[in-house]
């Protein structure tokens, strides 16, 4: 936390896939951990259902399992926008 910045508990935190294991993320890839808020507009609850939507539109074939990595790995609330908010 300290090194990215980041200021409060680790209990203020989770520790989190940046692509998510239900699209193919690596479990213990370094690379593909972070420390996530809980809350706030770029919290945790908010990524889960941008990770879950994703999951979705790959298994029925509505958006590729590229797609969907790249969309959640270069900036999760512009997949957000996309894939939750516009769709709905």
């Amino acid at each position: 936390m300290a090194k990215l910045g980041l200021t409060g508990s680790t209990k203020d935190y989770e520790e989190d896939h940046l692509i998510s294991l239900e699209i193919g993320g690596n479990p213990t890839d370094p690379n593909n951990l972070w420390p996530e808020p809980w809350n706030g507009p770029e919290g945790a609850h908010r990524k889960d259902v941008i990770e879950t939507r994703l999951k979705r539109l790959v298994c029925n074939g509505t958006i590729t399992l590229a797609q969907a990595q790249s969309a959640i790995s270069t900036n999760w609330e512009d997949a957000y926008t996309k894939y939750v908010t516009n769709m709905n």
